[in-house]
């Protein structure tokens, strides 16, 4: 189904002030057609991919240029923020949950679904896991043993789902393809599709959704991709190991986002770093329980369990895996 992506060295960080260099431009689409249509497929099927990874490659290039002029406060021994202060900090248990702490519901033509973070406002949530501004649904869904959905369609959303475990299939769009453990879909607002699950344990799926404007024109075909089918990109934020999905159909989103996997190795820590209020950024955690930074405060991260980073440049987050086995998270990134 897919076609193998290879590519060559990361983008370098650009230097301070320049525009955000075009990182997907990954070469000359004339020539490259010269050269081989297959390349020109394997590139188009990445740029969804890609453009989540902006948020993971480009920006801390750009951080690493500027930080001998502007040292990260956070490391600074009398920086401000050097103590607690209860009341004024921001309350980071708002911006993480997990499904188990919400009732389950039908949805999506009978999937049982449960919400892990539910639309609000990121800045002042009013309530525990209220924080999503670009994507109108985040939750795990399941399709129970020899289950089949009914056909549904949704002209304002469309949806993409994840494999957690389990095996199925989905029907759209006049064609049917399979789906096991790391597979992705997307699914383009307005077409009708149908997930069946032939097998004899439940297919547990992540699925998230988001709200098309009027003058958005979606897909009309629906896109499979899987992430072991990309060659892996590092070093990002110290340890970040990033696989991103290659689709058979490259998808298209109304807003500038994308889903990436990124895994952390045995004993390893991601750099602590902190995001402006033009980001929406979300890790899943898909395997291993891991210790988490976020703020000033030190968390558990358990495997259906997501955190979005407070948008407002003074929460820093860090994963950290302190067992003897890489981990596995399901990165969502958003710029406006």
């Amino acid at each position: 189904m897919s076609r193998g992506a290879g590519r060559g060295p990361l983008p370098e960080g650009p230097s301070p002030g320049d525009a955000p260099p075009a990182a997907f431009d990954l070469a000359p689409l004339p020539v490259l057609k010269a050269i081989s249509p297959i390349i020109v497929d394997a590139l188009n099927a990445l740029r969804t991919g890609l453009a989540a990874l902006t948020v993971l490659l480009i920006v801390p290039g750009r951080a690493q240029q500027s930080a001998a002029a502007a040292p990260a406060p956070s490391y600074a021994e009398d920086a401000a923020w050097n103590r607690r202060h209860p009341g004024a900090d921001v309350d980071v248990s708002l911006y993480i949950d997990h499904w188990r702490n919400s009732p389950p519901r039908e949805g999506h033509g009978g999937l049982i679904e449960r919400d892990i973070l539910t639309p609000g406002d990121p800045f002042k949530p009013a309530a525990k896991g209220g924080v999503l501004r670009f994507l109108s649904a985040y939750r795990r869904a399941e399709l129970p043993a020899g289950g089949a959905t009914r056909s549904f369609a949704d002209a304002r959303e469309q949806v993409f789902v994840f494999v957690m475990s389990g095996a199925g299939r989905i029907e759209a769009g006049g064609r049917s393809a399979e789906l096991d453990e790391g597979a992705a879909a997307v699914l383009p607002a307005g077409l009708s599709y149908r997930l069946v699950n032939p097998a004899s344990r439940p297919l547990e799926l992540f699925l998230a959704a988001e709200r098309v404007p009027d003058d958005f024109v979606p897909s009309r075909e629906l896109s499979v991709g899987r992430y072991r089918d990309s060659l892996p990109l590092v070093g990002a934020h110290w340890a970040h190991i990033a696989h991103p999905f290659v689709y058979d159909h490259e998808p298209k989103f109304a807003h500038p986002m994308g889903f990436v996997v990124v895994s952390l190795d045995a004993f390893d820590i991601a750099q602590p770093h902190e995001h402006p209020a033009a980001a929406e950024e979300i890790w899943l955690q898909v395997r291993g329980t891991s210790l988490l930074l976020l703020g000033n405060q030190l968390l558990r991260q358990e495997p259906g369990e997501a955190f979005l980073v407070p948008p407002t440049n003074t929460v820093p987050h860090s994963s950290i895996n302190p067992g003897g086995e890489p981990q596995l998270w399901l990165f969502f990134g958003c710029r406006k």
